[in-house]
């Protein structure tokens, strides 16, 4: 009897142990380990895994591993993949996207500076160490593709991940993370070129995290705990870059980097995931409809197979309402805090609460099928009279911020930061323009010490009031007043101010969240399930609504007349435009060839600017090297030119610098080309020119600097070093200038001798 009792003890000991027992996960990397995959190794370390009952063996790369194969052939398996996921799906593969970790694709092509390999073009015939899903992905073979070279005219090999390989020249071309080997080569003092897709607009996912369908199919809360738990430690590992990296250095350090290294890495894989941006993770279906048209456009999806491409995103909104939520949402009540007048946040018309607050609450109450409140207030505070009460209210700030009383739910929406200015004032691409100004910042934004950082020639000054920052501005006590876009159109609208303007937006959002009690966690841990839900059309619907709110006076008739005489004066514009158009199209033209004029002109010379006269080099090297032709280049600088600046000032070096291109301009060639190089430096073109023609020239233009004479000093006498060479078989800009910068230089040196000997003299 007490072994039979002993038996059923163990056997049910046995039985619990197995339902207790966690869950074994397999997680392949696309490449070895590195702060690449610092989310996965600090869900893991930090108990993210275990706590939803999984034991997640992450593998990191291996040649002999086809990943994709792996994760769609055996259960529990995960993998990280590049956009070429998405030209496997198109083939047929059955797998689903879970997050993607970076928004802007790392993956650049990285050689020698010696090797002279700066463009796609010059990838023909070279040895490329790459791994096969990196050839395929998006970003790189897309590149490649569209400026019109084969796959074929590359060398592929396959991918050691070992630098050496590149210094040592067993290979010309490596794929890489703009992360790593680049910054090993800095450390080492080795110059490289990069290649990098995103300078061709070919800007993808990256360190994709996906599974098989299967897998979705079979286990559907396993994905969403795995991908939620993930990201979780995604969070951690970016916003604790230095501890993360000290424990890949001691637990995941397979390649033996640095410290440093993996610091560093981190730092610039949190600007790729776009971390700060709340966009960690994501994934849009737009983006994905953008890759396969890319795809298909270039070739590579030659069967123009298609697929629904919400089938292969992980519709991580889709909440599982067990049992223990369904009970949470009947048995309480939910309201969420709103104030009049915080256009267009929330107010009130008719009577009745509108705005973008109210729209994202109806949102989340419609997914969850749960009728909620509203309640106006004044305060700040959330105090529930009842205990089944859960009251809520929208914040604003740059971050989400912790706090021992209140939880925060995840970024519902992000609003623009702008800069409002009176209508006098130049459009602002960037506000490093701006020195020695006033800018007044709402102060509620707390982003005044980020700027100061950034922008330390501006003053900003702290504005308590939106009322008050307005009143600065228009009295010209403040150059601009910066707050969020919606409360300064808002304004600008409503008191009818026309003589003031949303001048530009700021690298800067205002995130949005719902803010609850801590004791209300559950709450938000569904709000939370519902906001993955929210699309970016649907987002952008919400906002969209409440762009421009507009404002009604009583109407009077000389309102009705103020309508009526401008549509009876129309048929009159209407008549004398018509007139008017050919002048106007004449005038557009002249702009356009004076705007051209200015894109190629040097604005003090009003002779070629550097950039068009180093085009026009290159396009007679391209003819000489086609044609065999003769070609020459004149550099030359003025004698003296800083003690000129020194001693007549730096007005008057200007005056000099004119008249010197005048007189050149003048006694040049009508086929020749001339330029301003930078300063008092100037390149002259000559096409079917021999060094002796050459000579020639130079004498002439010499024997004419010698004629000229300045107002400001009559005795100041101008001469120029000229330095000279012809164009020979395989030179590039880079030789030909080298060698009229040699050639300048010897001139140089002698008129220095010269003018040391006539001072002994």
């Amino acid at each position: 009897m007490i072994i039979k009792k002993l038996l059923i003890i163990l056997l049910l000991f046995i039985f619990n142990a197995q339902i207790n027992a966690n869950q074994n996960i397999t997680l392949y990397l696309d490449w070895l380990n590195q702060f690449q995959f610092a989310g996965y190794y600090i869900a893991k370390e930090k108990g993210y895994y275990e706590n939803i009952g999984l034991n997640v063996e992450i593998k990191e790369s291996n040649k002999d591993i086809n990943i994709l194969d792996k994760v769609i052939n055996n259960e529990n398996s995960y993998g990280i993949g590049k956009s070429s996921l998405i030209l496997d799906t198109l083939s047929g593969k059955d797998i689903i996207l879970l997050s993607s970790i970076y928004q802007s694709s790392p993956l650049v092509l990285l050689s020698l500076k010696s090797l002279n390999i700066k463009t796609i073009k010059d990838l023909k015939n070279k040895k490329i160490m790459i791994t096969n899903d990196a050839i395929e992905a998006t970003s790189i073979k897309s590149m490649i593709t569209s400026q019109n070279l084969n796959l074929n005219d590359i060398k592929i090999q396959k991918h050691t991940f070992n630098i050496e390989d590149l210094i040592n020249g067993k290979t010309d071309v490596m794929a890489c993370y703009l992360s790593n080997e680049p910054h090993i080569l800095e450390k080492r003092n080795i110059e490289y070129n990069i290649i990098d897709p995103n300078e061709y607009n070919f800007n993808f996912y990256e360190g994709i995290l996906f599974t098989s369908k299967k897998e979705l199919l079979n286990n559907s809360i396993r994905v969403q705990d795995f991908n939620e738990a993930s990201l979780k430690g995604w969070k951690y590992a970016f916003e604790n870059i230095e501890e993360t990296a000290k424990i890949i250095f001691e637990k995941y350090n397979t390649q033996n980097k640095s410290l440093e290294d993996l610091i560093y890495e981190g730092k610039i894989l949190k600007k790729l995931s776009k971390y700060n941006e709340s966009l960690l993770g994501d994934i849009s279906a737009e983006k994905i409809d953008e890759i396969k048209k890319i795809y298909t456009f270039l070739g590579l999806n030659k069967d123009n197979n298609k697929f629904d491409t919400n089938s292969i995103i992980l519709n991580k909104t889709k909440i599982i309402l067990n049992k223990e939520k369904l009970d949470y949402l009947r048995n309480n009540h939910f309201t969420l805090l709103v104030e009049d007048n915080k256009i267009p946040f929330s107010f009130k018309l008719t009577n009745e609460f509108k705005g973008i607050e109210i729209d994202f609450w109806d949102f989340i109450s419609k997914k969850l099928n749960k009728p909620f409140n509203l309640e106006e207030t004044i305060s700040n505070k959330l105090f529930n009279i009842f205990s089944n009460t859960i009251k809520a209210r929208f914040v604003y700030s740059l971050k989400k911020i912790t706090s021992d009383k209140y939880i925060l739910s995840n970024s519902i929406a992000q609003i623009p930061i702008a800069i409002v200015t009176k209508n006098d004032k130049n459009y602002i691409s960037d506000l490093s323009v701006l020195e020695n100004v006033k800018i007044g910042v709402f102060d509620s934004l707390k982003i005044i010490p980020i700027l100061e950082k950034e922008y330390p020639n501006i003053k900003f000054v702290k504005i308590d009031s939106i009322d008050n920052g307005f009143y600065k501005l228009k009295n010209n006590e403040i150059f601009g007043f910066i707050d969020n876009i919606y409360a300064l159109s808002h304004n600008i609208n409503k008191n009818k101010l026309h003589n003031l303007k949303i001048n530009t937006t700021l690298n800067y959002f205002l995130n949005m969240f719902l803010q609850v009690e801590n004791k209300d966690k559950e709450f938000v841990e569904l709000v939370n399930y519902t906001i993955s839900k929210l699309t970016k059309n649907e987002q952008k619907s919400i906002l969209n609504n409440y762009q421009q709110i507009l404002y009604h006076d009583s109407i009077t008739y000389l309102q009705i007349l103020k309508f009526i005489l401008p549509l009876v004066l129309l048929l009159f514009i209407f008549l004398f435009f018509n007139l008017r158009l050919k002048k106007e199209i004449e005038k557009r033209k002249k702009a356009e060839i004076e705007l051209l004029k200015l894109a190629n002109k040097d604005s003090l010379t009003n002779i070629y600017n550097r950039r068009k006269i180093e085009e026009i080099c290159e396009h007679e090297l391209l003819r000489s090297k086609r044609y065999l032709t003769q070609f020459s280049i004149i550099f030359f600088d003025l004698n003296d030119f800083k003690l000129i600046n020194d001693k007549f000032g730096h007005h008057m070096g200007d005056v000099v610098l004119i008249k010197v291109a005048q007189i050149i301009n003048k006694h040049i060639r009508q086929t020749d080309s001339f330029g301003r190089w930078g300063g008092d430096e100037f390149l002259i073109v000559l096409p079917q020119t021999n060094k002796e023609q050459t000579k020639s020239i130079i004498f002439g233009l010499e024997r004419n600097l010698n004629t000229i004479e300045f107002e400001f000093d009559k005795s100041l006498k101008i001469s120029c070093s000229f330095g000279f060479t012809e164009y020979e078989k395989d030179d590039t800009l880079d030789s030909l200038l080298k060698k009229a910068d040699e050639s300048m230089y010897i001139a140089k040196a002698n008129y220095k001798k010269l003018k040391k000997n006539q001072s002994k003299d």
